[in-house]
């Protein structure tokens, strides 16, 4: 009961919150909205926009929510990947490439965080779409650990050609990275053991994941 009273009171925060972001960058009083978007991470997390989006790429943002509940962890997830995501928003309107970017990828990894603890229960009406997300970050290159979320949450929707994409992206940013190729591998064998259908179904023909899992193994018999 402590626990749904929690995620509720989430949502409720989350729709007060976002109603006040909105109506600030509606004004253009960005600063405003900004500010009210880090004191509303610094209630869920202890931490900052600015604070969070440096741990980017250096520490799982995971760490954020260590050693909550599953469901608990998952509603302060959604939390800050909408606050992050909104802030994004806001520095790309105001020409801070850098800092938007910072902010919708850490969006993203927090998003799919969540998504892959996803228990089927609807997310709230506020959170922002994978798709959003992956096209406004697709001028950029993205690190490694962003692009192994997102192939675990294709592989998961059965969505397998655009696994193959963010694996094969992988392979051609560090094509000597072991860790990344023992992954495509581990993709490639469990979506072979499913039937035609499901490889028909996420757009990935038996005969070319069976190419691309000898691609991937001669690339690692030539690197050890």
């Amino acid at each position: 009961m402590y626990r749904r009273d929690y995620i509720m009171r989430q949502i409720e925060f989350m729709v007060e919150v976002i109603q006040r972001i909105t109506g600030l960058t509606a004004e253009k009083r960005y600063d405003a909205a900004l500010t009210v978007i880090d004191e509303s991470l610094e209630s869920l997390f202890g931490l900052n926009g600015t604070l969070i989006t440096r741990l980017f790429g250096r520490e799982p943002l995971t760490q954020l929510t260590f050693g909550e509940e599953v469901d608990m962890r998952q509603a302060k997830l959604l939390a800050g990947a909408t606050l992050l995501h909104e802030a994004g928003k806001i520095q790309r309107e105001q020409g801070a490439g850098t800092e938007s970017f910072q902010s919708f990828a850490s969006a993203l990894e927090l998003f799919l965080e969540a998504l892959l603890d996803d228990d089927g229960t609807p997310l709230p009406t506020y959170t922002p779409e994978v798709e959003a997300l992956v096209a406004v970050l697709a001028p950029y290159h993205l690190p490694v650990h962003l692009n192994q979320l997102l192939l675990r949450y294709y592989h998961r929707l059965g969505q397998l050609d655009e696994a193959e994409n963010v694996l094969f992206e992988m392979v051609d940013q560090a094509p000597g990275a072991i860790q990344v190729i023992e992954q495509g591998i581990a993709f490639y064998r469990a979506i072979l053991a499913e039937n035609d259908a499901v490889l028909l179904a996420g757009n990935l023909p038996r005969d070319e994941a069976e190419a691309s899992l000898t691609e991937l193994l001669n690339l690692r018999d030539n690197l050890q």
